[in-house]
């Protein structure tokens, strides 16, 4: 049971994350972003596409709104715990010009047992369509990725979370566990950011 909360406070280190809508999930060893993004515009409000295994996902979701709204969802690092689960505290470190570093604190509750975790992560902003991130410290070997936003109608974008995880094999983790766990954390991260942004 430790093992699962421990690997819960991993999964939703991407945020550097209500209805239940669909998800279309595929799982090829392989992403073809081209097509991937395709499927992507197709996309019904509040559904989530994730493709991917093994630690390299992209995920797809429609967002209504304004480009400022969105982007203040995704960038908005002082205020993380308010919107996105599990995180009880989230702080801006550093800001430089587009490089930010910020740290979070994530606590997670399974039964009877809890876990909290921090992670210190460094983000590079090109606004409006553009963040990449990397995990600087944390219980992974390696996490970095990027969102990027596509304009498909004045109130209506594509946000593609792009993301490659390595787990730390030191810490002797269930490695089929350890990306299940971290598929559903994306999923979530998603329909927060979607679930904020109409909300502001």
């Amino acid at each position: 049971m430790k093992l699962v909360i421990w690997l819960l406070g991993i999964a939703l280190t991407t945020t550097t994350l209500v209805a239940t809508p669909a998800v279309a999930q595929s799982n090829g060893a392989r992403v073809n972003q081209e097509e991937s993004a395709s499927l992507g515009r197709n996309l019904q409000d509040g559904e989530i596409l994730l493709r991917g295994s093994k630690g390299k996902y992209i995920g797809y979701t429609i967002v209504r709104g304004n480009i400022q709204t969105l982007w203040s969802v995704l960038t908005d690092y002082d205020n993380f715990e308010k919107y996105m689960p599990n995180v009880v505290e989230s702080q801006l470190l550093e800001s430089d010009g587009n490089q930010k570093v910020f740290e979070q604190v994530q606590n997670f509750q399974i039964l009877f047992f809890s876990r909290r975790t921090k992670v210190k992560t460094m983000v590079t902003e090109a606004y409006p369509n553009l963040i990449k991130f990397k995990v600087l410290e944390g219980e992974v070997k390696s996490l970095e990725g990027s969102w990027k936003i596509e304009q498909l109608a004045p109130d209506k974008f594509l946000v593609i979370h792009q993301v490659t995880v390595v787990p730390d094999s030191k810490l002797g983790v269930n490695s089929s566990l350890f990306y299940s766990i971290y598929e559903d954390a994306i999923q979530k991260t998603l329909r927060a950011i979607s679930k904020e942004t109409a909300r502001r």
